[in-house]
């Protein structure tokens, strides 16, 4: 019997899009689940990108978030240190 293969989704392909950075409140909560493209989340998220541009940068598709999800708590990379940005308050521009 032939194994079918199966293709591994890109990471912008339509789906979901999850928030992992900290808490901004009024704004966005960790773990946010966006449906849809990378455009409609952000547009979704546009008033928490509006105050904090790093926003942007922690919403992952689902297929990168289990690693990301692992990224964020480790110091050395760039999902890391924007993560402690935002907590901080700090805009990333």
């Amino acid at each position: 019997m032939a194994r079918k293969i199966t293709a591994r989704p890109k990471p912008d392909d339509g789906g979901f899009y999850c928030y992992i950075g900290p808490n901004l409140a009024g704004l966005i909560q960790s773990g946010t689940i966006y449906m849809g493209t990378k455009e409609e989340a952000l547009a979704a998220a546009a008033r928490a990108i509006e105050k904090q541009p790093l926003v942007k940068t922690l919403i992952v598709s689902g297929a990168a978030l289990p690693e990301a999800r692992l990224k964020v708590k480790k110091p050395g990379n760039a999902l890391y240190a924007n993560y402690r940005k935002v907590a901080a308050g700090r805009e990333g521009k």
